[in-house]
């Protein structure tokens, strides 16, 4: 045989091999088995008017083209399904180059209920007021109004809307974007509706209060201390406080009392942190004040010189 042509034939020879090698590692990864986790579940042909609950994600098998969730569209049809619960498959769209050999679950437990839609005004809670000093001028709540969707038993529970607001550190007017939560008649939050839109802007104006004045802490005693004691000194610590209020109801404030201090059984001083009583209408700062008190033994009487 020729030699140039068994060179030729060697080299044809080499190029089938590589083509070959390449052939069997590309089918390898072709046909290549893939478990698929999170891809997610939705439905079709659900009638206007009702909801469906199930579960949000299914785990898909698939041979062929390696694929992510996203890709991969798993659906169930609950066309002319009424409310209820029921049992039904799950099933992927079809995918070239892609079979799917697996659903996990293969079939799903669907709760169909009768669903509706109210709009409720928004209104606003202070959980924590602004710093002594200042108050709060106004609150505007943009969206004033939400709408809320889901399950028709679950929004007849709804009785308001609310946002709550922490303000303790407010000085100045802020703009706070605010949380919006569903109530029951009760005050309890409603869980499994849909709030849209779900958080609202609240415009907050805070103004520092120009009335205020100092006033004495006068503090408050009760009970006696056991025979042969006295009490020989009573202060408190601040000794003066910031009361904050309108002029008409800071008039005749003097002073400020403390809630009551017991003497009972006590033979030897103390000191005892103890709230302010409230005035109405009036912020006191600080609340609370230090009480100490000084007790003694009772001078014994002389008896008179024989």
């Amino acid at each position: 045989m020729n030699k140039t042509k068994t060179w030729h034939l060697k080299v044809v020879s080499v190029i089938m091999a590589v083509l070959l090698w390449l052939f069997i590692t590309n089918e390898s990864l072709i046909i290549k088995q893939q478990d698929v986790a999170g891809v997610s579940l939705k439905c079709i042909n659900l009638s206007p008017g009702l909801s469906a609950s199930y579960p949000e994600e299914v785990t898909v098998s698939i041979v062929g083209t390696p694929r992510t969730a996203r890709e991969i569209n798993a659906y169930i049809d609950l066309k002319g399904k009424k409310p209820g619960v029921y049992t039904v498959p799950v099933q992927v769209e079809q995918m070239p180059g892609t079979r799917v050999s697996s659903v996990t679950p293969a079939e799903v437990t669907v709760e169909i209920t009768e669903s509706g839609e109210y709009i409720f005004p928004v209104s606003q809670r202070v959980r924590q007021e602004p710093p002594a000093g200042y108050r709060v001028a106004g609150i505007d709540v943009t969206p004033e109004k939400c709408v809320v969707r889901g399950d028709l038993e679950k929004i007849n529970r709804v009785n308001s809307l609310v946002i709550y607001l922490d303000l303790g550190s407010l000085q100045d007017t802020a703009v706070i974007n605010a949380e919006v939560t569903a109530l029951d008649e009760f005050g309890k939050p409603v869980t499994g509706v849909d709030i849209m839109p779900d958080k609202v802007q609240a415009y907050v104006v805070i103004e520092k209060v120009s009335n205020h004045v100092m006033v004495t802490v006068s503090p408050s005693l009760i009970g006696n201390p056991p025979e042969g004691f006295v009490v020989r000194d009573v202060t408190t610590s601040p000794s003066e406080v910031t009361v904050i209020g309108s002029e008409q109801d800071l008039a005749g404030v003097n002073s400020v009392k403390t809630k009551p201090v017991d003497l009972s059984g006590r033979n030897r001083s103390f000191k005892q942190e103890v709230e302010l009583v409230a005035i109405p209408g009036v912020k006191i700062f600080p609340g609370k004040v230090t009480v100490m008190v000084d007790m003694a033994a009772a001078e014994q009487p002389q008896e008179p010189a024989q």
